[in-house]
């Protein structure tokens, strides 16, 4: 007799619930008629056997669908957090907001800066342009016409000279070119074709003024090669009635937290504004009360008739106190004490709205006094919710320190359910195999009785002529 070979099933990962039975059946081709009752005994005994990594299996089922839910918890609460620190980032600057009052002239954007300010362009004499100069002659050909008489040429780009020699085969304007730009110089050339003859063309590649020359021969008679009528020009312009030349268009370095951008030469005065934004302020707001939304959907799941897997959990009740304390938050100091003076409520399931028409009709005072209630990282409504940071970090919040505690019992529970499958799938084959053994001794005793039987039979008639039951 022999049996039907299977191998049992590999636990799953620390993704993948485990509460399959990891075994498939093995089948004895038994030959006695007791074969059906040894099947039965083999299947009893490996169904006991398995009690142990079912129960393992379901304890892992449930550590996994926990290690999920705090997942999600946790990028949950990562956003809302994330959402109010940029609310007290805004509130510490203000909600500042660059504006001029001719943005033909100039255009301004807050980087940074601290409180509102007015500033004056008086005038602006240029804006700030690349140096872009031509070959004083045109050639024949961009490819065979010799430009230089000795091959021996220098570029003068700003205080930086770069010497160099064209071999006979690119003593032409399309080598000149290729040559120029392998310098790494800061600079473009190119050959323009026109009706009049081919022109060597070269622009600085950053704007500001400079000096942008090529010198055939320099080591001798020192010909001017390219034209002088563009030598790039600085940004110049006068600030609060001070000069300022800048090589570049876009100024960072003049006004603390404001970028510039010139835009073009004027005489008429341009002003710059720095004030606070309510409309940056109301975008904030309705950005925070969304992901509380999120957080408290998330949290309400887990409680009650129908909780999630984190029922119960440590972090579920802190987070829920913390947001409880966050929709309560009170200051008695200044014209806004509360979170409905913003424009913030909350309906009968803890859901929150935002009117932005309460931020919208603030005064200027009022508008400070709202920044001054949501604080910073250390004041206010943001420094007194920093139990979601706490919480909702990626690296090292409490909720990933949880998950990472429910990822060590995952993998201590698939290493036991490996174990145990191990033995199990042992004792299944040596059961087998013993049953197999039983089932075909049982097979050779009947074929024995049957001889038997018929030899006796065989006798009763010689003897007697008739079978033993008829005597």
């Amino acid at each position: 007799m022999s049996t039907s070979t299977t191998s049992l099933g590999t636990s799953s990962t620390s993704s993948t619930s485990s509460s399959s039975n990891p075994f498939a059946p093995v089948t004895l081709n038994g030959v006695s008629e007791y074969s059906s009752d040894l099947q039965s005994v083999l299947n009893r005994a490996v169904a006991i056997a398995q009690i142990p990594i079912t129960n393992l299996q379901n304890q892992d089922s449930t550590v996994l669908s926990q290690e999920s839910a705090l997942g999600q918890l946790q990028s949950t609460v990562e956003s809302f957090a994330t959402s109010l620190s940029s609310l007290g980032t805004l509130a510490s600057g203000q909600a500042l907001s660059a504006s001029t009052s001719d943005s033909n002239v100039v255009t301004a954007t807050d980087s940074g800066a601290t409180a509102p300010a007015t500033y004056t362009i008086n005038s602006v004499t240029s804006a700030a342009a690349a140096a872009s100069e031509t070959s004083l002659g045109s050639y024949t050909d961009g490819t065979s016409t010799q430009v230089s008489s000795t091959g021996s040429m220098e570029l003068v780009v700003g205080s930086q000279k770069y010497n160099f020699t064209l071999s006979s085969a690119d003593n032409n304007l399309e080598g000149l070119a290729s040559e120029i730009n392998s310098l790494n110089a800061g600079v473009t050339a190119s050959v323009l074709t026109t009706g009049n003859g081919d022109y060597l063309s070269v622009s600085a590649n950053a704007t500001g003024a400079t000096t942008l020359q090529i010198i055939d021969d320099p080591g001798g008679t020192s010909k001017q090669w390219l034209t002088d009528t563009n030598q790039g020009s600085d940004a110049v312009f006068e600030l609060n009635g001070i000069s300022v030349s800048e090589p570049s268009n876009t100024v960072n370095d003049v006004i603390p937290g404001v970028s510039l951008t010139i835009q073009g030469a004027s005489s008429t005065p341009t002003t710059i504004s720095l004030s606070s934004d309510p409309t940056q302020l109301s975008s904030a707001l309705q950005t925070v009360v969304s992901d509380y939304n999120s957080l408290q959907s998330a949290l309400a799941a887990q409680e009650g008739q129908t909780a999630g897997p984190l029922a119960g959990d440590t972090s579920v009740i802190q987070l829920q106190e913390a947001l409880n304390q966050f929709a309560g938050y009170t200051n008695s100091s200044g014209s806004i004490q509360s979170l409905s003076d913003l424009g913030i409520t909350f309906n009968s399931s803890g859901q929150a709205s935002f009117d932005p028409s309460a931020v919208s009709g603030f005064t200027d005072a009022q508008l400070s006094a709202a920044f001054q209630f949501i604080g910073s990282a250390t004041s206010g409504l943001v420094g007194a919710s920093q139990t979601f940071q706490q919480f909702g970090d990626p690296t090292s919040g409490l909720l990933e320190v949880e998950a990472k505690g429910l990822s060590n019992t995952d993998q201590s529970l698939q290493s036991q359910i490996t174990t145990l499958t191990s033995q199990l799938t042992v004792m299944q084959n040596n059961l087998a195999s013993q049953l197999s053994s039983a089932d075909a001794l049982i097979a050779e005793l009947q074929s024995q009785q049957t001889e038997m039987n018929a030899s006796l039979q065989s006798l009763s008639l010689v003897l007697y002529g008739q079978n033993p039951g008829q005597i």
